[in-house]
């Protein structure tokens, strides 16, 4: 089953990898051709520490951001939409920012490209820990998808992986979005 959701914050984990030049991936970092399957709880406990990705390219259009503002109310204050200028915001003259909050929908559309839990009853997304918008992207442009598995625990009933999803600019190599997910896999 595949799983993933956002969760808490590991104190010890970089913000994020370190970026590639710009439009270029990393030597070793080319898409995996899917995700990493991991079967019952002793693949997933031996997982922390692994790198995952990145994904294809996934282009983040107007229409898409034109649908995700008029189901939402339009920009948010304080999202990656929000005042020009202000820092990790694009400037007045750029093109239209995507919304932070869209950045943060596609964590969960990107998850199971990277990952994949199976020998389980069930997955359950557990909630979000820190998120952060470091940079901002401009429509139409296009994300890659990368994780770090930063943690395992057992928990009641099975265990819980902590997950550092992060979404990167692929023109710039800069990230965009930066989100902690929390997953539990129960017995």
């Amino acid at each position: 089953m595949t799983m993933g959701r956002p969760a808490r914050p590991a104190e010890s984990a970089p913000l994020a990898e370190p970026a590639s030049p710009p439009g270029r991936t990393p030597p070793g970092r080319e898409p995996a051709p899917g995700p990493l399957t991991l079967t019952g709880p002793d693949e997933l406990r031996t997982s922390a520490g692994r790198m995952v990705g990145p994904t294809d390219p996934l282009v983040i259009g107007v229409d898409r951001v034109d649908g995700f503002e008029a189901a939402t109310g339009g920009p948010r204050p304080g999202s990656a939409a929000g005042a020009p200028g202000a820092p990790g915001r694009l400037g007045p003259a750029a093109e239209r920012p995507v919304p932070g909050l869209l950045l943060l929908s596609l964590v969960n559309f990107v998850l199971p490209k990277l990952v994949d839990v199976r020998g389980f009853a069930v997955g359950v997304n557990y909630g979000t820990g820190a998120v952060r918008f470091p940079s901002a992207l401009p429509a139409g442009g296009a994300v890659r998808g990368g994780l770090v598995i930063l943690d395992v625990a057992d928990v009641p009933g099975g265990l819980q992986a902590t997950y550092r999803v992060t979404l990167t600019a692929e023109t710039t190599g800069q990230p965009v979005c930066v989100a902690d997910v929390l997953a539990r896999y129960l017995v």
